[in-house]
């Protein structure tokens, strides 16, 4: 998953989440951090501390639930290194608003600081008849959908950490927390879910995230 003309998307995640994690750490503190990527972020969303809730029938609806956060980093890097101010954080974060709302499945948004804001969103639509589907943004794919029409089958997957990015986020104590839940009346042809139940002609597919180097979504149905 890549973004045009700029970093990878798994790039993109290692390094945002190196700077909210620098952020807490040394905002308390009172002191400044150096960026120790570039970045080159806007318009680029990251999810942090989140629930989310998928649920696809067999003929392809669906409806998909996120709250928790999402990061606009190039709010964070600019408080961190102190070339944005006051004022122009409040612009940034009208633009991020105004943005954000133009979805109509965001049902409540708030700015919480640093970067972060709060999200409930909600999304009902057929996955066979949309063809995919991208949550929140094509450069910020933090879950995606695809209806294979060869195959009839949906691919459902999430966003990722490298390995090599691995002990740096370590090392600095920053542990993504989350929690997903994927439910469906197809049937699942391949899946990487911590927990897999089978109730009432129902499949129900679990992952808690509790670090960077949990597995996130990698499911077929069908």
């Amino acid at each position: 998953m890549t973004m045009s003309s700029e970093a990878p998307f798994s790039t993109v995640v290692a390094t945002v989440r190196v700077l909210v994690a620098a952020a807490r750490h040394f905002t308390q503190r009172g002191l400044l951090v150096a960026i120790i990527a570039p970045l080159m972020l806007v318009g680029c969303y990251l999810p942090d501390a989140f629930t989310i809730d998928l649920n696809v029938d067999q003929n392809g609806d669906y409806r998909l639930s996120y709250r928790g956060h999402l990061v606009q980093p190039t709010i964070t890097e600019g408080l961190m290194n102190g070339s944005i101010d006051e004022d122009d954080e409040k612009k940034r974060v009208e633009i991020v608003l105004a943005d954000l709302k133009r979805d109509s499945g965001v049902k409540q948004l708030t700015y919480q600081g640093n970067g972060i804001f709060n999200i409930v969103y909600e999304r009902r639509s057929n996955i066979i008849r949309d063809k995919s589907y991208v949550f929140v943004r094509r450069n910020s794919r933090i879950l995606e959908m695809f209806f294979r029409a060869e195959s009839n089958t949906v691919e459902i997957r999430g966003g990722f950490v490298p390995d090599q990015y691995e002990e740096r986020l370590n090392a600095l104590g920053y542990q993504m927390t989350g929690k997903i839940e994927i439910r469906t009346t197809a049937g699942v042809r391949s899946h990487n879910a911590a927990e897999f139940l089978n109730t009432g002609g129902q499949n129900r597919l679990r992952w808690e995230i509790k670090s960077i180097t949990d597995p996130v979504p990698n499911v077929i149905i069908g």
